[in-house]
């Protein structure tokens, strides 16, 4: 599968998220004007309330929205605030060293989560397609798929196979923040 087609299938999410407990935080970021937090990764979506310039977020998880757009599920950094859907060209994400990548699939897919780099270990975790999620490190046997072993913004840490990742260069998710 190429990375093209990777990041299409990882971002397809919608459907699941509305039913599936997302993770606590994943990816820091600012947003570059007045915002609507919406219901849906849609502009007739309901607005939930408006996030001024300069509010920080943390973005969960992407979808592709109706529109063509790249929307991210966001929690904003004000305590009591509502989780909700605000359109990719909206965000700016903070920079960052680390490496992240999304959990691939169609819409409604989930993964299992080893406790080791083999199908034969321990499920530890049910991820669902579009979580953002940190690579921590790599294993590869010579002629067998690469391993990552990946950590959520819960803390659960485990290996899941590179076909099942999206990838994305060291610091960025979807473009990568300025500096």
């Amino acid at each position: 599968m190429g990375l093209i087609t990777k990041l299409t299938v990882g971002l397809l999410t919608f459907g699941t998220l509305m039913n599936t407990v997302l993770p606590a935080m994943a990816r820091p970021a600012t947003l570059t004007t007045d915002s609507n937090l919406r219901t849906s990764a849609s502009l007739t979506a309901s607005v939930q309330e408006v996030l001024p310039l300069g509010s920080d977020v943390e973005v969960l998880n992407i979808t592709y929205g109706d529109e063509g757009d790249y929307w991210y599920y966001v929690q904003p950094r004000v305590e009591g605030t509502a989780k909700g859907w605000i359109r990719g060209d909206l965000v700016k994400f903070q920079p960052s060293k680390k490496r992240y990548a999304t959990i691939a699939g169609e819409r409604g897919y989930t993964i299992n989560v080893r406790a080791s780099a083999n199908l034969n270990s321990k499920v530890l975790y049910s991820a669902v397609s579009g979580d953002l999620v940190t690579v921590e490190d790599s294993f590869q046997k010579a002629g067998e798929y690469r391993w990552y072993r990946i950590k959520f913004p819960n803390n659960v840490i485990g290996w899941v196979r590179e076909d099942l990742l999206s990838i994305w260069p060291q610091g960025c998710i979807i473009t990568c923040p300025s500096h």
